[in-house]
């Protein structure tokens, strides 16, 4: 399965996941707390999390929660948070005083005064300070005066074209744009999909016909892929 498949079919199940969740909650006992949430293989599951003070834990959301010393992103346990400035921003992503984590995973935000979400898309975002953007848990590097998100996947700068936080290479970031509201690109020379350059796409012919499928005048395309199924 094809890369730009693989993140679509991603996006769907976090979409669908996120449906789902608006069952899962702490439950602080008499010895333990329990993070109850759904699953599609074994429906409602129930974890004890590790070492959490039933006495002292609160919900901040249904999938964010500390004690007086630790904090949960569901049922794992994140370690180096500030307790005391903990904030929830938007599942999966929280901050304290210091950083900015998603899901268990510190962003190490450069500078948290000039730090902004640019766009979220279901479970995802593209965010950038003053020195860096980032791609939900990776942070890159970048011309932050010319950086900007053109699609889902797809962020450019002056130099570069990025797929998510990795470089396009020989990528024209001047010239690359979306193909309609599809997932197919093209620059001054070449046609891509997401980040595979389609060496045998017509440029001149290279049509987008909906999302994942596009033609030219030798025949169509689905995903990355030469179709070589006959129209019935």
């Amino acid at each position: 399965m094809s890369v730009m498949k693989r993140c679509f079919l991603a996006g769907v199940l976090l979409v669908l996941l996120a449906a789902c969740n608006g069952g899962s909650e702490y439950i602080a006992l008499d010895n333990v707390v329990v993070y109850k949430y759904w699953t599609f293989s074994f429906g409602t599951r129930y974890d004890t999390l590790p070492g959490a003070d039933p006495a002292s834990f609160k919900q901040v959301k249904p999938w964010l929660g500390h004690d007086n010393e630790r904090v949960y992103y569901e049922h794992d346990l994140v370690p180096d948070v500030d307790v005391a400035t903990l904030e929830a921003v938007r599942e999966p992503l929280f901050r304290d005083k210091n950083d900015y984590f998603y899901c268990t995973k510190p962003l190490h935000v450069a500078d948290m005064a000039s730090f902004k979400i640019i766009k979220w898309q279901g479970n995802d975002f593209w965010a950038r300070d003053s020195r860096y953007a980032y791609f939900n848990a990776n942070r890159f590097e970048v011309d932050i005066q010319s950086f900007k998100v053109i699609s889902y996947a797809i962020a450019k700068d002056k130099n570069h074209v990025y797929f998510f936080s990795e470089v396009i290479p020989d990528a024209d970031p001047a010239t690359f744009k979306p193909i309609g509201n599809s997932i197919y690109y093209r620059d001054k020379s070449h046609i891509w999909c997401g980040d595979v350059l389609l060496e045998d796409a017509d440029y001149d012919t290279f049509e987008a016909d909906d999302l994942d499928t596009a033609h030219d005048k030798f025949g169509r395309f689905r995903m990355e892929k030469r179709d070589t199924v006959a129209d019935l």
